[in-house]
């Protein structure tokens, strides 16, 4: 069996939320008071090797750690450790960063090496609003120490009108100052975002625009399924923008996403999915087959689930 869905699109890269947990309340992710799945309902360590492994065998490249936090979850260093052995072309990390400093030399050991670290705010007062926590000079920090240890660190900052659009130009100086890609985000239309998108919502030709007024922006080139568009600023700062609301890229997506309790699904913005939590090897097989005939050929309008619950 090929990993190539209905619409001839070839799936190599895989997105694995360890847990749901996280330690931010950011307002576009879920509600203050979010209540967590159970720690019982969660894949084991062997239980997520085995799938990805599964998945290697079938022509899986990549995969990328997500939560919720997903240094939140126990036993965390042990995933990484055994999916470090499957030959993956390139295992990485989505996080937050409050814990990235506890686990830098894990993740080293690991070859993981690739870190995707959100933040949403330079400020400290905006940072609180926008995130409900106290972390913003530990992220920063620990952003600045994966750097210098060497690290392949890009910031992702979900960009939202009232919220935080007047910090695009402090972004791109950050970007600059500390040598590291930001990349700007389009609000989505995912669960407890959808009833702010209208009012908030700031899409990446306008970013764009706004930049255009202070600098030059020079076009980089990325690979074809790349869920952003890249370019170096006048100054030499890596940006890029992921406007996934405004210009999908559904026909090169190369993605499927598996959550903490074992739903393997073929879309971030698709409820349905595949559970494979408790499943032979056999059966899962059969469970991949169906799923290539899930991912949709447009993008769907929004869905109901939280981000946290799926992975970002």
């Amino acid at each position: 069996m090929n990993l190539i869905d209905d619409h001839g699109r070839r799936i190599k890269k895989l997105r694995v939320s360890l847990t749901d947990k996280c330690n931010l309340r950011c307002h576009y992710c879920m509600p203050v008071n979010q209540t967590f799945m159970d720690d019982s309902n969660y894949l084991s360590p062997d239980e997520i090797t085995e799938i990805v492994g599964e998945l290697v065998g079938l022509g899986l490249e990549e995969v990328r750690l997500t939560g919720g936090e997903p240094l939140m979850r126990r036993g965390f260093s042990e995933i990484v450790d055994k999916l470090s052995g499957l030959g993956l072309k390139k295992l990485a990390l989505t996080t937050n960063g409050i814990y990235l400093d506890k686990y830098l030399d894990v993740l080293k050991a690991a070859r993981v090496f690739h870190l995707n670290i959100s933040l949403d705010s330079l400020d400290e007062e905006n940072f609180k609003k926008i995130t409900f926590a106290n972390h913003l000079k530990k992220v920063v920090a620990n952003i600045k120490l994966a750097h210098e240890a060497g690290f392949i660190v890009r910031v992702n900052t979900v960009m939202m009108k009232g919220v935080n659009d007047h910090e695009l130009f402090d972004f791109v100086d950050f970007a600059n100052d500390v040598g590291v890609e930001v990349r700007f985000l389009e609000l989505m239309r995912i669960g407890f975002a959808c009833s702010d998108q209208k009012d908030q919502f700031l899409s990446a030709s306008e970013m764009m625009k706004l930049l255009k007024t202070k600098m030059e922006l020079k076009s980089v080139s990325s690979p074809h399924d790349s869920t952003s568009f890249n370019f170096l600023t006048s100054s030499g700062a890596q940006i890029g923008f992921i406007a996934s609301e405004s210009q999908p890229f559904c026909g090169q997506c190369s993605r499927w996403r598996l959550s903490a309790d074992g739903i393997l699904r073929a879309c971030l913005l698709k409820d349905d999915g595949k559970k494979i939590q408790a499943m032979t090897s056999e059966k899962r097989m059969e469970m991949y087959r169906e799923l290539l005939g899930m991912k949709p050929a447009m993008r769907p309008v929004e869905v109901s689930h939280h981000m946290n619950a799926i992975g970002g």
